[in-house]
């Protein structure tokens, strides 16, 4: 099924939407929820609408486990970082914890 938004905001209204309802199906059916994060800016949004009043509460984060699907080959506080935008964007205001993220180590 193709969807077609009006706007970046409701694709990732949509989206965000989806992420809750998928977690929260495997959550009941698994008992957890693995995910992984794609990198560059696109997801931003996303991990900051998920990590927002509105949605945080609509998933027992304990049960998620995330892993980078996509990451470079930089120290973890540069720029370049995917696992620094989603630390900052969503992992850290979320409060997940260390043993819930499966992350690149960088030499």
């Amino acid at each position: 099924m193709i969807k077609i938004f009006a706007d970046a905001e409701q694709l990732n209204r949509f989206a965000a939407e989806k992420f809750v309802e998928i977690a929260n199906d495997s959550i009941d059916s698994f008992g957890k929820f693995t995910v992984a994060l794609s990198g560059g800016s696109t997801p931003k949004a996303l991990y900051q609408s998920l990590s927002s009043d509105k949605y945080k509460s609509k998933i027992d984060w304990s049960k998620v486990f995330f892993f980078f699907g996509d990451e470079r080959n930089v120290a973890l506080d540069e720029e370049e970082s995917n696992y620094r935008m989603a630390r900052e964007n969503f992992l850290a205001p979320l409060r997940i914890p260390e043993t819930n993220i499966f992350r690149w180590k960088p030499k």
